[in-house]
């Protein structure tokens, strides 16, 4: 039983070692991005430095663009409650039977 944990304490210690030293080896090198060139942008000749500033800012670019349409759906979503507050109950209730394809015979004859 003393050895069994003997055992296990000695690899957590390793364990935990080698995370640390891992952890301090990534730190030192640069951040690697990775994304695709612009058409046409491979044929420019860049440098592996040149390449990772352009993915960089892909990168970045990327997330500010997410953020913005996320707002956008959030802003549509919005508007389609505040123009649905306009319509009574009944057309509500008409508008549901329209979108679920449930039109009378009627109402088709009409169009």
């Amino acid at each position: 039983m003393i050895r069994l944990r003997g055992v296990l304490v000695l690899l957590l210690v390793l364990f935990a070692l080698g995370s640390v030293s891992l952890g301090q080896t990534a730190k030192d090198e640069p951040a690697k991005f990775k994304g695709v060139l612009p058409q046409n942008w491979g044929k420019l000749g860049l440098s592996d430095e040149q390449k990772q500033k352009v993915y960089k800012v892909q990168n970045d670019y990327d997330q500010k663009i997410a953020t913005l349409e996320k707002q956008l759906k959030d802003l549509k979503s919005q508007e389609k409650v505040e123009m649905e507050k306009v319509l009574t109950d009944a057309q509500k209730a008409r508008l549901r039977e329209i979108l679920l394809g449930k039109v009378p015979a009627e109402d088709k004859k009409d169009k």
